[in-house]
């Protein structure tokens, strides 16, 4: 399948490891060109350099702190004047750490809000101007099923989901006019180095060795796996394209059958 994807300029965060990288590889696939944003500049520099070898030209590694309003800035600046545009914005970047809200302090609690929601609320505000003057544009956002789904041990990662997917119905009803689509896609248990990182932490948490936390997560899964990486870059390869040109304000699951809700 064709997804017209090709000379497409993305713009994905969160690009140097986990479902940011996969997405990366997936659209470099699709023919797209791929803005490497990550904060790490030497694991940006990695992988954007690992990107380059197997497609040369079709890269550019930009090290951005999504904390950092002008450091966002300069960043869809640079993009735009060297590839001439940002047609597709994958807002990746994020951070899921288990812990107990009744002992998480204010800075803690902001600086999560700064990791997820205002990071993805950053990167869209810059990138839309040149979205709108040219009438095309595609917006999407991992949020993670959290959103949906709260769970006390994930209070951070749940308030900032749902605040994602409320932008993100809010904004694709406000752009549509412009033929920008906005959608976001909710996966759960992706085997990723975060994933492990976060049963780890929920391990210390709960007491319990790290196999009996995953043992008893993947328990709730129906397909009974942990997803991959690439596939839920699939889903968002096929939101950016034109194969999807009448969908915007949703999210949808890549969770092996986990949510419930309707």
């Amino acid at each position: 399948m064709d997804l017209g994807l090709k000379n497409k300029v993305a713009v994905i965060s969160g690009a140097s490891r986990g479902i940011g990288m996969a997405c990366a590889r997936e659209f470099l696939a699709e023919g797209a060109t791929v803005v490497v944003v990550s904060r790490n500049a030497a694991a940006n520099a990695a992988a954007a350099q690992e990107f380059e070898r197997q497609y040369p030209g079709k890269v550019l590694g930009i090290p951005t702190d999504l904390d950092d309003d002008g450091s966002v800035a300069a960043m869809a600046e640079q993009a735009v004047k060297k590839l001439g545009r940002i047609d597709v914005l994958v807002n990746a970047a994020a951070t899921v750490i288990p812990d107990d809200f009744f002992k998480m302090t204010d800075k803690y609690l902001t600086s999560m809000f700064d990791q997820k929601f205002n990071g993805v609320a950053r990167c869209i505000l810059h990138v839309v101007p040149d979205m709108r003057k040219r009438k095309w544009g595609r917006i999407i956002s991992i949020s993670g099923l959290a959103g949906r789904q709260p769970h006390f041990q994930v209070i951070p990662a749940a308030v900032n989901n749902a605040a994602v997917l409320n932008l993100t119905k809010a904004l694709a009803a406000e752009l549509a006019k412009d033929n920008i689509l906005v959608n976001a896609v909710a996966p759960h248990i992706i085997d990723t180095e975060r994933q492990e990182d976060t049963m780890v932490e929920w391990a210390k948490i709960t007491g319990q060795s790290v196999e009996e936390v995953r043992k008893q997560r993947m328990a709730r899964i129906p397909i009974g796996r942990m997803g991959r990486p690439d596939e839920v870059a699939a889903m968002v390869a096929f939101l950016a394209s034109e194969r999807a040109g009448f969908m915007t304000g949703s999210a949808y699951y890549v969770d092996g059958g986990v949510s419930l809700s309707l």
